[in-house]
């Protein structure tokens, strides 16, 4: 019998959906000598968008994938084994929000550090999912294992502003500067969560730390435009010129936050430093349609043909912008100069 043929006796509706119970039944069905420990995994696996139904082509592309691989049923479904992006059971119930379905998958044994992929903690702090970090933590989970981006828990949760699973986080004795990739510091400056951003400051963290791409916590606050958390980081001594990716003057450019580059530039941030394509925060500004942030450039003494890349007359003419073009001209553009293309 084909697969087609089966899905469609359950599909009499044809709305394209399983709800629990069927997918139970028609795994049963093809896999004959499926467990109930195998039909969990498989209804784990195979848990869509965490609303409790499966789709045709969410199945099939599933059983492409390898998930619901005949040998593994046959071995009874291992609850440690791991999906084609290293996640186990376990870690795809947390990460679709379904705590029975973990809980039931605790209970036959899985392991709270398997998976070589994200781990069971990682997928439970992005949900904020505290009585589980908790129970996690209690059967020996690691709480300051690191992701594939050299992240903890802890900092997840702070980057999704899950703010009661990074407080249970640190009373299970996740380490304020642990991690290869983003810190804590710079989860809190993501998620813009102020509080516990001058409370890690409070503990010792780095402010002039860097993640995996040379950003700082406050490089990091200006791209997702989390203002406050800029401003804390500020009081706290974060430095306006630290970093070896972005400037943060560019990101505050980019993101039109006119205050805060008057205030990074009150700080010392060099107006016409340039990034990695040689764009300085006034080419940026006008790059991003953000009037109002380049005029504040122009009134720190941004230069109108500074930059070893697209120059801010290339970036105003691109984007329309008939009068800024005509005042750059004004004040000296060169009209004829080549950008780094």
């Amino acid at each position: 019998m084909r697969l087609t043929d089966v899905f469609n006796q359950f599909d009499a509706d044809n709305n394209g959906a399983l709800d629990r119970a069927e997918l139970a039944r028609l795994i049963k069905m093809l896999l004959p000598e499926s467990t109930p420990d195998a039909i969990l995994y498989f209804q784990t696996m195979l848990g869509g968008e965490g609303d409790g139904e499966v789709t045709y082509k969410e199945l099939i592309h599933s059983i492409k994938k390898g998930m619901a691989a005949r040998e593994l049923v046959g071995k009874g479904a291992e609850v440690d084994a791991e999906d084609g992006e290293g996640r186990t059971a376990l870690t795809v119930a947390l990460v679709f929000g379904q705590e029975a379905a973990a809980r039931a998958l605790l209970e036959a044994g899985a392991g709270v550090n398997a998976g070589t992929g994200r781990r069971p903690l990682h997928a439970a702090a992005e949900r904020g999912m505290v009585e589980m970090l908790i129970e996690l933590a209690g059967k020996g989970a690691e709480v300051d294992a690191e992701d594939k981006e050299g992240r903890t828990a802890l900092t997840v949760a702070l980057a999704f502003g899950q703010e009661t699973a990074a407080r249970a986080l640190l009373e299970a004795g996740a380490g304020v500067y642990a991690g290869t990739g983003q810190r804590p510091l710079h989860g809190a400056a993501e998620g813009g969560m102020v509080e516990i951003l001058r409370e890690l400051v409070d503990k010792g963290a780095d402010v002039e730390a860097e993640d995996g791409k040379g950003r700082t916590a406050l490089m990091l606050a200006l791209v997702f435009g989390q203002e406050a958390a800029a401003r804390a980081l500020l009081e706290a001594g974060a430095g306006v010129k630290a970093g070896t990716g972005r400037r943060p003057l560019h990101a505050a450019a980019k993101k039109g936050m006119v205050e805060m580059v008057r205030e990074l530039v009150g700080e010392g941030a060099e107006v016409d430093a340039e990034d990695g394509e040689g764009r300085t925060a006034l080419t940026v500004a006008l790059a991003f349609g953000q009037e109002a942030a380049a005029r504040a450039l122009l009134e720190a003494g941004a230069g109108v043909n500074a930059g070893t890349g697209q120059r801010p007359l290339h970036a105003a003419a691109m984007k329309g912008m008939e009068e800024m073009v005509r005042e750059l001209a004004a004040k000296g553009a060169e009209v004829d100069a080549e950008d780094g293309e």
